[in-house]
């Protein structure tokens, strides 16, 4: 039986199809640098462009990747424990994930405020960092508060 999608599912859902948005923005970005640089006529900034949206997707796909299960596991050593053990370490390792990419989330919005008051904004084209910045805080807040509900439910037998 499935679970109905709660907030967090389709947050995750909604991050997972601008990841791939702005994915795309890399891509078409690059390729319309190349293709001007061939005809002397380089787009300006888009060095900076495919930055920004490189950190969007990086935060964006961190939610999608931990329900899907697609981070990298070592299963050498993990697929020969029994299976109390493994949920074990499972529990484990979302309880210091779940503190470390709190801490990563609080200290992006932390930094995003420092950089909002001193008005850093882009070499090329002046672009405000801060908000950037506040949206992948965002991305590390969902991606933190799915971790939290695995944690709570495999405390709860739920998984």
């Amino acid at each position: 039986m499935q679970n109905k999608p709660d907030l967090l599912d389709r947050a995750s859902e909604i991050m997972r199809v601008l990841a791939c948005v702005f994915l795309v923005g890399m891509a078409l970005t690059t390729g319309t640098d190349v293709l001007g640089r061939a005809f002397r006529h380089p787009l300006f900034g888009s060095d900076e462009v495919v930055a920004l949206l490189a950190g969007l997707v990086t935060a964006f796909t961190l939610p999608h990747a931990h329900q899907s299960q697609s981070h990298i596991a070592v299963d050498l050593v993990v697929g020969r424990m029994s299976a109390p053990l493994r949920r074990a370490l499972a529990q484990f390792t979302d309880l210091l994930s779940l503190a470390l990419f709190a801490v990563v989330a609080w200290r992006m919005f932390d930094f995003a405020l420092d950089l909002e008051r001193a008005g850093v904004r882009t070499m090329s084209l002046g672009l405000r960092e801060y908000f950037v910045v506040a949206v992948v805080g965002l991305g590390f807040v969902v991606f933190t508060l799915l971790i939290g509900r695995d944690v709570l439910r495999r405390a709860k037998g739920r998984i």
